[in-house]
C-alpha cells in the first residue's frame, strides 16, 4: 500500500496515477466481507451486506443492458472480475472478454478465471477503454461497472464502444457525475472523497443531461441516463463509516490503513454534505440497426 501510495505521489502520467491508486487496494485491503467487488453498492434496502449490495450493483448493470444468454459481451474496467463471474453464473452470456488498464487486476481475474475452469467462456487482458482492442461490429453488449469516470476522455470510449458494437447492440455504464449545479471537483473537501479529485479526466465532470447528449452525439439510440444517486451513496457511507467504528474490524487490516481509513472518515457529516453534491447514474445506448 505505500508502496503504491509514493508511486501516485511520483506519477505524471494518467495510466499510472489511476493504476498505482487502485493498486493500493489490493484485495486484503478492501472493505467487503468476502467478495473482491470494487464498486459503491446498489442499497435496495439499507441494511444489505456490502458483498450484497455490490453484486446487486452488478445486477443492475446487467439489467440496464439487457444482458441475456449467448450474448458476446465486453466489460471494460472490470476491477478483480466480480461482476463477470456472476454474471457467467446468472445471465449465461456465451463469452465476456474484460479489459483493465491495471496489470495486477488481469493477473488476479485471470487467475481466478484458470481456477474456476472458464477460460473459454471469460479472458481478461491489458488494454485501455479508450483503445479497444476488438474489430468493429464484435459485440453485443458492453458494460462498465464503476470505471468510465477515469476514462481519458469518456467520450472516447463512447466511440470505441459504438465502434465494436453490433447493430442493435447496447452500451450501459454505472457511473460517478456530479450533481446538476453542483461545483468543480477541487471544491471536494472530505478526505474520503479524494480520489475523485485525483483520477477522474476534468472532461468527464459534466451532469446527467450532458452525459445523455454526449451518448447521442456519438450515435447511440433510446438512450437513458437516470440516477439512482439514493440507493448508492448514503447507504454506503452509513454502513463504511459503521464498519470502521467497530472494535472488531481494526484487528482484521494492517496498522498502516487502518489510519488511513481513520482519517479518511474523521469527518463523516462533511462527507455525508459532500456526497449530496455527487451523483451516481445507470446510462444506456442503443446502436442503431443501419
Amino acid at each position: 500500500m505505500l508502496g503504491s501510495l509514493v508511486k501516485f505521489r511520483l506519477a505524471s502520467d494518467w495510466t499510472k496515477k489511476v493504476q498505482s491508486i487502485y493498486e493500493m487496494y489490493p484485495p486484503g485491503h478492501l472493505m467487503t466481507e468476502e467478495s473482491t467487488y470494487f464498486n459503491q453498492g446498489y442499497w435496495e434496502t439499507g441494511n444489505e451486506t456490502y458483498d450484497a449490495a455490490q453484486e446487486a450493483l452488478a445486477g443492475l448493470l446487467a439489467d440496464t443492458v439487457g444482458m441475456r444468454e449467448g450474448d458476446t459481451v465486453l466489460d471494460c474496467g472490470f476491477g478483480y472480475g466480480d461482476q463477470d463471474f456472476y454474471w457467467l453464473k446468472s445471465r449465461k452470456p456465451r463469452q465476456i472478454f474484460g479489459i483493465n488498464i491495471t496489470p495486477k487486476h488481469v493477473e488476479w481475474a485471470s487467475d481466478r478465471a484458470r481456477r474456476e475452469g472458464v477460460t473459454d467462456r471469460v479472458n481478461f487482458q491489458l488494454a485501455s477503454a479508450t483503445e479497444i482492442p476488438f474489430p468493429d461490429n464484435t459485440f453485443d453488449r458492453v458494460v462498465s461497472l464503476e470505471s468510465a469516470m477515469h476514462y481519458q476522455p469518456r467520450s472516447q470510449f463512447f466511440k470505441e464502444a459504438y465502434r465494436v458494437l453490433k447493430p442493435g447492440g447496447v452500451i450501459a455504464t454505472a457511473d460517478i457525475v456530479p450533481m446538476p449545479g453542483a461545483g468543480p471537483r477541487e471544491n471536494l473537501k472530505a478526505h474520503a472523497l479524494g480520489w475523485l479529485k485525483w483520477t477522474v479526466d476534468d472532461r468527464n465532470w459534466h451532469d446527467r443531461d450532458v452525459y445523455a447528449e454526449k451518448l447521442s452525439q456519438t450515435g447511440f439510440e433510446s438512450v437513458d441516463v437516470t440516477t439512482i444517486q439514493p440507493k448508492v451513496w448514503e447507504p454506503w457511507r452509513a454502513y463504511i463509516t459503521k464498519k470502521v467504528a467497530d472494535p472488531a474490524f481494526k484487528p482484521t487490516v494492517s496498522k498502516l490503513y487502518y489510519r488511513v481509513l481513520q482519517k479518511a472518515w474523521a469527518d463523516p457529516e462533511l462527507l455525508k454534505r459532500e456526497l449530496e453534491t455527487v451523483d451516481y447514474i445507470m446510462a444506456a445506448g442503443t446502436k442503431p440497426l443501419t
